[in-house]
């Protein structure tokens, strides 16, 4: 070949590959295995099955969303461990659970009696989340959106107004949560630590003889027929959230993340407005099968506030990294601040 022909040949290679560069590709498919402790059918799962299809419709189906609900896939810390090595890319967590991402994330829920109302943890919350969304990106997640679950309360076999009564029972506390049993032990508490899945039968056999956690949990897994007796008052928020890997993640165009940020946004508002409703529904319904909610006075409910407060320079550092302890009171008191006096 000469050089005239070879040069010709070179120029058009040269024109389809550049041609070839502004063909239109096809989008890359991603689909996403995530994992959640709440039951199948529970408000939680099916708000994110409706989450998920709102992905694969503004995604124009390239991105679909499967879930493994009721801890199908292991508890919290297996789910990140599968995380981790790729079996799945995304998990709806409790805030204990992003703690062991993000021990920040404590924060916002396990320090008791921190919040009179939802308008001061949900300005808490505001406030703390892009420090704890960066934080979780440094570590390679994506946060997607909260989740709400309640408030906690405690129940128990007999009435318990204050916090000496409650000293007098058996309290259930997560077995893989070792730092709730250090705050029990320093409250005065008696904490047994058992699996979630152990609390019917340790009820019935009088292993524990109380527990805590939210109206709509106790009424779900049907726990409060065994502790017909509930202190009505508010020891702390429980709350969740979703995350994905970010390796994940960023296999999706900025378009369509864009477009799954806003239907998750959505789907946050959604679920708060309707857990915050159920909250006292559960209660209702519990009451027509036995459950005594007593009413805390506002004398009692300072014994509560009391005692709580002695445990906060056990939690400060322990279960909540201090600057993030600190933060959480500060804005708090923020809030407060802010608010016209009765």
């Amino acid at each position: 070949m000469d050089y005239l022909n070879f040069s010709t040949v070179v120029k058009r290679i040269i024109i389809l590959s550049i041609g070839l560069l502004f063909l239109p590709l096809e989008a890359k498919k991603v689909n996403i295995k995530l994992a959640t402790l709440a039951t199948h059918g529970s408000p939680w799962d099916l708000r994110l099955r409706e989450m998920g299809q709102d992905w694969r419709e503004k995604s124009g189906g390239d991105v679909k969303l499967t879930i493994y609900p009721g801890g199908v896939a292991g508890d919290e810390s297996a789910v990140i461990r599968k995380m981790r090595i790729g079996q799945l890319n995304a998990a709806s967590l409790s805030t204990g659970g992003l703690a062991y991402i993000v021990p920040e994330f404590t924060a916002v829920t396990h320090i008791p009696m921190l919040y009179n109302s939802d308008e001061e943890k949900d300005y808490v919350r505001e406030k703390m989340t892009p420090e704890l969304t960066q934080k979780l990106e440094e570590k390679g997640y994506v946060f997607i959106h909260w989740g709400e679950v309640g408030w906690v309360r405690y129940f128990a076999q007999s009435p318990v107004r204050v916090p000496n009564d409650l000293k007098a029972h058996k309290l259930f506390v997560w077995a893989d949560e070792g730092s709730d049993i250090g705050i029990y032990d320093n409250l005065g508490f008696s904490p047994v630590p058992l699996a979630a899945t152990d609390l019917l039968v340790a009820l019935q056999t009088g292993m524990i003889t109380a527990f805590n956690t939210t109206p709509l949990l106790a009424l779900g897994g049907q726990w409060f027929a065994g502790a017909k007796h509930m202190a009505d008052m508010r020891w702390a928020p429980l709350m969740g959230g979703t995350i994905m890997q970010k390796k994940v993640w960023d296999q999706i165009s900025p378009e369509i993340q864009q477009l799954i940020l806003s239907a998750s946004k959505e789907a946050e508002i959604e679920l708060t407005n309707e857990i915050r409703g159920l909250d006292n529904k559960a209660i209702e319904v519990m009451a027509e099968h036995g459950l005594v909610a007593h009413k805390v006075s506002d004398t009692e409910l300072v014994k509560w506030r009391e005692i709580a407060e002695t445990v906060y320079p056990y939690i400060r550092g322990n279960l909540v990294p201090e600057v993030a302890f600190d933060r959480a009171i500060e804005l708090r008191d923020e809030f407060r601040s802010n608010q016209p006096s009765n």
